[in-house]
Order: C-alpha cells, then structure tokens, then sequence
C-alpha cells in the first residue's frame, strides 16, 4: 500500500473516530441530564411539576445536537473524500501532462544535440549552444515536476549504478563545463532518481553560482558505504543553510523558488542516502552524499585521472 493512500485513510478514519466521540459525548451528556430531571422528580422537590417542560425541552436540545454532530461528521466525511478524490485526479493530470511534454521535448533536444554534431566542423554557433542550454534546462524542470508529483507514491528501483557512467552523461550535457572526478564506486540507488540529483546540482553550480567548474570526489567511508562530494569554483551560497532544500523558499531576489535543491534532499532520502549543503567560499558550493556501497572492496578504483573539457567559450 502507498503512503499516500496510508494517508487517506488515517485522514479518514481520524473523521470517523472525531464523529464516534462527541455523538458519544452528546448522547452521555443528555442521558445524564434526564437521569438527573427524573430523580429530581422522584424526590418531589419544590418546582417539580414544572420539571416536565424542562424534561422536554432537554430532549429536544439533546436530539438536535447529536442530529448535528452527526451531521457535521457526514459533511466532514463527505468533503474529505471529495478533495482526496480532486487531489488524486490532478496528480494524475499532471503527471500525464508532465510525460506528454517531456516526450515531446527529449525530441526536440535530440533534434538540436543532432544539429550540433552536423556542424562540429563549423564555426560555434552560440543561438544553437543556448537551444541546447534551455532544453536541457526544461527537460530538467519537467523531471523536477513530474518527481515532485510522485515522491510520495513513487516506487524506487535500487540497483548498482557506476558512478563514472553517471558523471559521463554530465559531460555530456554540460559539453562547455569543466567536470572533473577523483575516485569511483559503485552504489545503490534508483538510475533516473541518481541522474536527477546529480544535474539538478550541476544546475545549481551553473545557473545560481556561475561555475565553470564542478568536481565529483567518491570515497569510502568507515562503515562500508560511498561518500560523493559534488563541488564548484562558482560564487557559493550567502544566506541561511538550514533553508536551503526547503520547497518554495527564495533566499535572494535572483534566487529560484528552491524546488530543485528541494527535490535532491528528498531523493537522495528516498534512496537511504544522506546529504549535507555547505558554503565553501570563495571556492564554491558543496554538497556532501552519503550512499551505500553496492560493490566489493574492489569498487573503489584508485584515483581516476580528471578529465578535462576544454572548449572554445567555456563557461
């Protein structure tokens, strides 16, 4: 059962149990009440003859408020399974939106990645370089939506993943970037979820901090599993760290709504990972992983040498 399905009904049966005790105290309530009118009665104490229209008159307000609570509760009952409902159907339209436009925009960066190989031999084009940048950069925000859609019901696939095939398909989408990589291994984690976190944080390093260099540093910690270092050469982050991963929050006017960042902290928990954001000026942004180890004590390679792209306008 999902944990988001988990939540309906607790959602549900939270309504259930607040309906059950006040009809339940209301109910306790009136009976006591005419427990109480009928021994005054039986005592025959001064004014009991009038204790019949009281004895009404505390009926009739009692049946009217278990009426209502009851009432209520089915209302309440009512508009929570409606909003549910209203709730599952836009995550569904969203999601199905998400892929449709995701379909259509992988093409169209296949298109321009095509067009680039076409005039390698040609002069920099730099109008082909931006189509490039800003698929890229859509491709990445519709990901980012469609994760957002699904963190709370989307199934994770662990695998081992080569972390060196993941920085790879960095450089490839980042061809004017410096990416640099010290060590390897391998770890336990879901493929699309992985790729999402590592170029949401290449994004981060390039849009926000104006990088022109990102380094990627595996190593092995004391309890067997693999820390993954990604830092920057770029401007670094000047605010409040304990905010940054926290949805819709901007830290400057220039900043972004932090749905990224966002995004990286709950995948990389959702993959029994650990993450850790630190300012390293002058030299940068940092952002520190932890993820288990899926290798041997053979997975971690000696040092990689550091591969080096250098282009003509590299950022």
């Amino acid at each position: 059962m999902s944990t988001e399905r988990k939540r309906n009904r607790i959602v549900i049966a939270l309504v259930g149990l607040w309906v059950v005790f006040t009809v339940t105290l209301a109910g306790w309530w009136l009976v006591f009440g005419l427990r109480q009118l009928a021994l005054l009665n039986r005592l025959n104490l001064e004014g009991a003859a009038d204790l019949h229209r009281h004895y009404q008159m505390l009926l009739w307000e009692g049946g009217i408020l278990i009426v209502s609570l009851i009432g209520g509760g089915l209302a309440l009952f009512y508009y929570a399974r409606r909003e549910q409902r209203r709730h599952a159907q836009v995550e569904e339209f969203f999601a199905a939106f998400t892929h449709d436009a995701k379909t259509a925009l992988a093409s169209l960066c296949l298109q321009a990645e095509s067009l680039r190989e076409d005039f390698a031999n040609a002069e920099p084009s730099p109008l082909l370089d931006r189509l490039l940048s800003d698929t890229l950069r859509l491709q990445l925000q519709l990901e980012n939506s469609l994760f957002l859609v699904n963190l709370t019901r989307g199934a994770f696939f662990l695998e081992p993943i080569s972390l060196s095939d993941r920085v790879d398909m960095l450089r490839h989408h980042w061809p004017a970037l410096l990416i640099t990589q010290s060590g390897d291994g391998v770890i336990m984690a879901d493929a699309r979820a992985l790729e999402s976190v590592l170029t949401n944080l290449v994004q981060n390093s390039v849009t926000h901090g104006q990088a022109t260099e990102v380094g990627v540093s595996v190593k092995r910690s004391g309890d067997g599993r693999l820390s993954l270092r990604v830092s920057d050469n770029g401007h670094g982050f000047h605010g409040d760290l304990n905010r940054l991963g926290k949805l819709f929050v901007r830290h400057t006017r220039g900043s972004g709504s932090g749905v990224g960042l966002y995004i990286v902290r709950q995948l990389v928990k959702r993959m029994n990972g650990t993450i850790n954001f630190t300012d390293a000026s002058p030299s940068g942004f940092l952002a520190e992983m932890d993820f288990p180890n899926a290798g041997t004590s053979d997975s971690i390679r000696p040092e990689r040498a550091s591969y080096e792209a250098t282009v003509a306008g590299r950022r």
